[in-house]
């Protein structure tokens, strides 16, 4: 079973971008895949935020900088190098709903998975076992027995990842920085040291 409808292989980078002022800002990712394949993703900021601080633990825990591997570090891993080439030529735009995470090929890639809303919708009934977030993530890379087909497959090499988590972690903390997640994405982003009274970093 293939894992996504379509799949890119391996990209240069996922742009993050926001649209509208502070307070009513709608979220997409911009991604050009092999010509002339190319994709606009419209994103919540709840998820954007989620899959960089997904990403960023990552990258961070012990046994990966340790040199160790996913599979220590208890996250999905890929050994398919053939996913590097990509098979889809095409434009697609849809609004996301679930996301998958998962190391590989190799040690030096990311592999992201994206769902249609309007397709998740169609599958609600007979899906409704499946959790979003970082444990949902997983399932999506291979954890399930029959793991939901996505709608678009990207891999990213870690230093793309990386800087993708810190481009998007800028964007979620520009806001008014009134709300939770704001504030907790300055603290991600290191402009907000809350050991010293939460005061911004110059």
């Amino acid at each position: 079973m293939e894992m996504a409808q379509h799949n890119f292989g391996l990209v240069s980078g996922v742009e993050p971008e926001s649209l509208g002022v502070p307070g009513k800002r709608v979220f997409r990712l911009l991604i050009d895949g092999p010509p002339p394949a190319a994709a606009t993703l419209w994103i919540e900021k709840e998820q954007l935020y989620g899959l960089s601080m997904a990403i960023k633990k990552l990258l961070e825990s012990e046994p990966w900088k340790m040199g160790e591997g996913a599979e220590r570090a208890g996250v999905p891993f890929l050994d398919d190098e053939e996913i590097l080439e990509g098979t889809s030529r095409e434009a697609v735009e849809f609004k996301v709903s679930r996301l998958g995470l998962a190391f590989g090929p190799g040690v030096e890639h990311v592999t992201l998975f994206f769902h249609d809303a309007l397709e998740d919708e169609e599958e609600e009934e007979d899906d409704s076992s499946f959790l979003e977030g970082t444990e949902g993530m997983e399932d999506m890379a291979g954890e399930e027995e029959n793991p939901p087909q996505a709608k678009l497959q990207i891999t990213l090499k870690v230093s793309a990842s990386e800087g993708f988590v810190d481009r998007s972690l800028e964007l979620c903390a520009s806001g008014r920085g009134t709300d939770s997640l704001s504030r907790q994405a300055l603290v991600a982003a290191g402009k907000v040291n809350p050991g010293s009274n939460g005061h911004f970093k110059h």
